[in-house]
C-alpha cells in the first residue's frame, strides 16, 4: 500500500509549491522550483491532474528556499 504522502494530487493552475509533479495520464514529470510558480497543464497530453512529490530536505539545517540557494556551512566531521 502506498504511503499517504504519495497520494496527494494537484491541479493545473494551482500553486502547489516546490516539488516534482507526475502527470496522472502520461507520466510526464513537471518540476516547480518556486512557491509562486503555477502548475501548468501537461506539455505532452494537456492533462490537468498530477501526483505530487513535494520537495523534501535531507539536511536538517536547510529550512527555507533561501537556505537552498545559500546553504549553511557544513560542520566538519570529527576524526575518530
Amino acid at each position: 500500500m502506498a504511503e499517504p504522502e504519495t497520494n496527494k494530487t494537484a491541479k493545473a493552475g494551482e500553486k502547489p509549491g516546490p516539488g516534482r509533479f507526475i502527470c496522472i495520464d502520461c507520466g510526464r514529470e513537471v518540476r516547480i522550483d518556486s512557491s509562486d510558480e503555477d502548475l501548468v497543464k501537461c506539455p505532452t497530453c494537456a492533462c490537468e491532474m498530477y501526483n505530487c512529490l513535494p520537495m523534501t530536505h535531507i539536511r536538517p539545517d536547510i529550512k527555507s528556499p533561501e537556505d537552498v540557494l545559500n546553504p549553511p556551512e557544513r560542520k566538519k566531521p570529527e576524526n575518530r
